[in-house]
C-alpha cells in the first residue's frame, strides 16, 4: 500500500479515533501501527500482508464504530474506493473481532501483540493509574491491577521478548506501590 492510501486511511480514521471512549485518540492508532511493524520486523514470509496488517493495526481499536449499522458498508466504499483490495476489506472486518482474544491470522496475531503492549509498561501504568482513580480503587488494588496486567498473554514470539522489559517495569512498579503503601 503506498503512503497517498496509507494516508487517505489515516484521514479516515482520526476523526472516529478521537474522542470515542474518552480515552483514546489518533497517536494510539499510530502507535500500533509502527509497534506491528516492529512486531512483524523483517519477515520475508509470502504469507505476512503488510497492507492487512497495516489496516487491522489502523482500525484496530474502532471495531464498534465500523461494525454499527452503515458504518461497515461507509468503511468498505471508503476503502474499495482508495483501491484497498475487497479480499483485504473483507479480512479486517473478519479479523477485528478477533484481535483481542482469538487471533486467527499471522496478521491477526502481530496486531494483538501490537495492542497488549500498548498496555503495558509505563503507559500500561499510566492508562491503570487513571482507571483505578476514575473507579475510586485504593493504592492496593491499583497495585493488584498492574501486577494482573502485566500478566497478559502475546501471541509471537517478538511480542513476548519487546513486552518482556515492559511487565518487569510493572512488576517493580505494583511492588514498590505496596511497599511504599504498607
Amino acid at each position: 500500500m503506498d503512503a497517498t492510501r496509507r494516508r487517505r486511511i489515516e484521514e479516515y480514521v482520526r476523526p472516529i479515533a478521537v474522542g470515542l471512549d474518552g480515552i483514546t485518540y489518533f497517536g494510539d492508532a499510530e502507535r500500533i501501527a509502527r509497534a506491528a511493524e516492529e512486531i512483524a520486523g523483517d519477515d520475508p514470509s509470502p504469507s505476512l500482508d503488510r497492507d492487512l496488517l497495516y489496516l487491522l493495526a489502523m482500525f484496530s481499536r474502532q471495531e464498534k464504530w465500523v461494525s454499527r449499522m452503515g458504518q461497515r458498508s461507509r468503511t468498505e466504499i471508503f476503502l474499495t474506493s482508495i483501491g484497498v483490495p475487497a479480499t483485504a476489506v473483507r479480512s479486517l472486518f473478519r479479523g477485528l473481532p478477533r484481535l483481542a482474544s482469538g487471533p486467527r491470522t499471522r496478521e491477526e496475531a502481530v496486531v494483538h501483540d501490537a495492542l497488549k503492549l500498548e498496555s503495558l509498561g509505563a503507559t500500561g501504568i499510566a492508562r491503570l493509574l487513571l482507571e483505578g482513580y476514575r473507579e475510586r480503587q485504593d493504592f492496593l488494588e491499583m497495585a493488584g491491577a498492574i501486577e494482573k496486567a502485566a500478566g497478559v498473554e502475546m501471541a509471537t514470539e517478538e511480542g513476548r521478548r519487546l513486552a518482556e522489559p515492559r511487565r518487569e517495569a510493572m512488576r517493580r512498579f505494583a511492588e514498590q506501590l505496596r511497599s511504599e503503601h504498607g
